[in-house]
């Protein structure tokens, strides 16, 4: 038997299948009234822009879309705005999916692009992530430990659209996520209006599996006593944490 049957025949064994192929959208928008207003994924960790730590954690996608930062990004990462400007993060995750159909259109008019299928997940992440890039490999892997028990049988009527991170307070993190790409877009789609809605409500008729991770893995920064935490130093302007939090 050629070796690669003997590898398909041990991954149908195992229940092991084809890795989830996956696209990314990366939420990077947003006022950040209580840092000021400054754009908070240009915050510098550990060296590097925290957007492009997020972006490092999204290099195995198949493609990237940045939703709301007028940041410098790779030519290969697409880049669109929610409308309206300002419209939340629901109206940046839907104009995200709709500027990775569109690339899938694109593609797929190009005599190249009939191959390039679309991909079945979505990654949905914070741009202010900071330790995405870890975050990101774990759900991965169980998003993976999930389709294999259902490719196996083990449970075998289950439906599932995605894996939520969940944080030690039982708050699901929407933007720390992966999704089924068909569940998101018919989420979308129902809505009659998604501006100002919030990421729970637009997510509210999906089947999730919860993944609880280590507070550290979901860490971003809303604060300026977030960013004294991490030893992110902020902009003069920004006022210190003691200051901010004595702000009503």
């Amino acid at each position: 038997m050629p070796p690669e049957s003997q590898q398909a025949d041990s991954q149908a064994a195992s229940g092991a299948g084809p890795a989830p192929r996956w696209d990314a959208v990366i939420v990077a928008g947003g006022r950040a009234r209580r840092l000021g207003g400054i754009d908070k994924t240009v915050l510098v960790w550990q060296g590097r822009r925290l957007l492009d730590g997020v972006l490092a954690a999204a290099s195995g996608a198949r493609r990237i879309c940045v939703v709301g930062s007028e940041a410098d990004l790779p030519a290969s990462v697409l880049r669109t705005f929610e409308e309206p400007r300002w419209g939340g993060p629901a109206a940046a995750i839907v104009a995200g999916l709709e500027a990775l159909a569109n690339a899938d259109a694109l593609a797929g008019s190009t005599a190249d692009g009939a191959a390039d299928a679309s991909a079945d997940w979505v990654v949905l992440l914070a741009g202010d992530l900071v330790r995405a890039d870890d975050a990101v490999a774990v759900l991965l892997a169980e998003l993976e430990r999930v389709l294999s028990a259902i490719r196996v049988g083990a449970e075998p009527h289950r439906v599932v659209d995605g894996v939520v991170s969940v944080d030690s307070g039982g708050r699901r993190q929407p933007l720390l996520a992966v999704y089924r790409r068909s569940a998101l877009t018919s989420a979308a789609r129902i809505q009659t209006s998604v501006q100002n809605m919030s990421v729970t409500g637009l997510m509210a008729s999906l089947t999730l599996v919860e993944l609880h991770l280590p507070d550290a893995l979901s860490d971003d920064i809303d604060t300026p006593a977030d960013a004294a935490r991490l030893g992110i130093i902020l902009p003069p302007s920004v006022p210190p944490p003691a200051a901010a939090s004595q702000t009503p």
